[in-house]
């Protein structure tokens, strides 16, 4: 069993990027195409430049160098934008690791300790955690079991 977070950047209450996008952008950079990269990634073109717009937006600043068209057409992150989306991928990495080690060495200890939680070779899934009688009395969202 793990314990799963997410991470994201704000900018005055506004979420900037997370995982999601950041994989969107590079995805784009790798594809040489916003239509590709949506393709890839289950939605469509015009979701994919909205979200990019928004990014933009919030960050204030271009993150993408875009030519139309369909012959010649591309895109492509920008200097500024590619040194940005390259950190955010790193912390959000980084942040992720840490975060899921601690929180799963946390959950076996406390599996450990309460065995009607689960316990050592007890498999529980995210519905023993979400149903109204969970000993936890909480909900745990991201819970995810090895097989």
């Amino acid at each position: 069993m793990e314990i799963r977070a997410k991470f994201w950047i704000e900018n005055r209450g506004e979420v900037v990027l997370g995982r999601g996008k950041t994989d969107l952008l590079l995805a784009v950079d790798r594809l040489g195409s916003i239509q590709a990269a949506a393709e890839q990634f289950g939605m469509s073109y015009r979701h994919a430049w909205g979200a990019i717009r928004k990014i933009e937006q919030r960050a204030g600043f271009k993150i993408l160098d875009t030519k139309l068209g369909r012959i010649g057409g591309g895109a492509q992150l920008t200097p500024e934008g590619k040194e940005f989306i390259g950190r955010v991928d790193s912390l959000l990495r980084d942040l992720q690791t840490i975060v899921e080690e601690r929180f799963n060495h946390r959950l076996q200890e406390l599996l450990l300790r309460y065995p009607l939680l689960g316990g050592a070779g007890t498999d529980m899934t995210r519905q023993d955690f979400d149903s109204p009688g969970s000993p936890l009395g909480c909900t745990v969202r991201g819970l995810k079991s090895r097989e």
